[in-house]
């Protein structure tokens, strides 16, 4: 009955476009602190999916990048450190964000179709202990949990998955050995089709974790 996973979000106030359009406007915003738009609805469904498959998640809500940006990481570390200690049957730990890609005013919309449906891809970004960063020894243990998932997801729902990121960076992963750094959509993704995404990649998380507790 311990909980074993915790969602939380480095960036919470990343948003999504709310109607389906080839252009943007003025209230077209890539952020909101409104919960019911940002990343937050997207970690309450990927929450909801692992309880409900008997997985005890715990899902942190703070916007760690308002009211500055600058930082985010640093505050961002703090919570999940204060969560590990406090539970530490903690094995996973879910940093779930989205992406942005755009060239000039253009923006780029990563969109596929699982059962009939639209959906915005995802893509695992994962840390490495290479370059300039010194302080991620285990980093590989975080990537054999990513490959597992990539694998699962790609079995599951082909295409919806993007090439997994491997970067010279720490993302705070060096603080578990369970640790995934999750992006869905863009910017350019509407709502709907990130909330889709959301409830597939949970599907695939809780059938991967319970295959492996």
């Amino acid at each position: 009955e311990e909980p074993q996973v915790l969602i939380m979000h480095t960036h919470g106030t990343e948003s999504f476009m709310e109607k389906a359009g080839n252009y943007y406007t003025s209230s077209d915003s890539p952020r909101s602190r409104d919960n019911s738009k940002n990343m937050i609805k997207l970690g309450e469904k990927v929450t909801s999916i692992l309880n409900e498959a008997g997985i005890k998640t715990l899902h942190d809500k703070t916007h760690q990048d308002y009211p500055e940006y600058t930082g985010s990481y640093s505050r961002a570390k703090d919570t999940i450190s204060w969560y590990l200690k406090k539970y530490p049957s903690i094995k996973v730990v879910i940093d779930l964000h989205r992406d942005s890609i755009s060239s000039g005013s253009d923006k780029t919309k990563l969109v596929t179709e699982i059962n009939g449906k639209k959906a915005a891809q995802v893509m695992l970004v994962m840390g490495s202990n290479s370059g300039s960063t010194t302080n991620h020894p285990k980093w590989q243990e975080n990537l054999k949990l990513a490959l597992k998932l990539q694998q699962t997801v790609e079995t599951e729902y082909p295409t919806l998955a993007r090439p997994l990121s491997l970067m010279p960076k720490n993302y705070n992963q060096s603080l578990t050995t369970g640790s995934l750094l999750l992006e869905i959509g863009t910017d350019a993704n509407t709502l709907d089709e990130a909330m889709y995404s959301a409830s597939l990649v949970g599907k695939s998380l809780a059938k991967l974790i319970n295959s492996i507790s």
